[in-house]
């Protein structure tokens, strides 16, 4: 499985930094930036470009930042023609670590939805863990 991340500015840049400080070099992972002045038309040539160096019968994963922003559009314009398997919308660091750590292991099929099941463990808040623990000690 290959995973193209993309979204506003070099956010996808920072992230595949980000998994690779953790868990070490990871060569599934292409980030493809939005950056100012481009359109819908030229994202999408550059996540086709990437696309056109992978092996015809891989899954292709698309981690955008914004569901329905110009990035997700683009991937999702992909998906639609067949030239990717799945976007995901909501690009976090927990996110992509999970996608990392299954990549090897799931499908597009069963990796979507695992992650989309478990998406709400990925965030927190203090004062909610605070609360619990208070409630705990009683």
């Amino acid at each position: 499985m290959k995973i193209i991340l993309t979204g506003h500015g070099e956010t996808s840049i920072a992230m595949k930094g980000a998994i690779e400080m953790i868990f070490g070099k990871n060569d599934n992972f292409y980030p493809v930036p939005f950056v100012m002045g481009e359109g819908l038309e030229s994202l999408t040539k550059k996540i086709e470009d990437t696309i056109s160096n992978f092996d015809e019968t891989e899954e292709i994963l698309v981690i955008s930042d914004l569901f329905s922003g110009t990035p997700y559009n683009a991937a999702a314009t992909l998906c639609l023609k067949k030239k990717v398997t799945d976007v995901i919308a909501g690009m976090s660091l927990p996110i992509c670590l999970e996608v990392a750590n299954l990549a090897n292991t799931k499908k597009v099929s069963e990796l979507v939805p695992f992650i989309l099941s478990n998406s709400p463990s990925y965030t927190r808040a203090l004062s909610q863990e605070l609360n619990i623990q208070e409630e705990d000690d009683f």
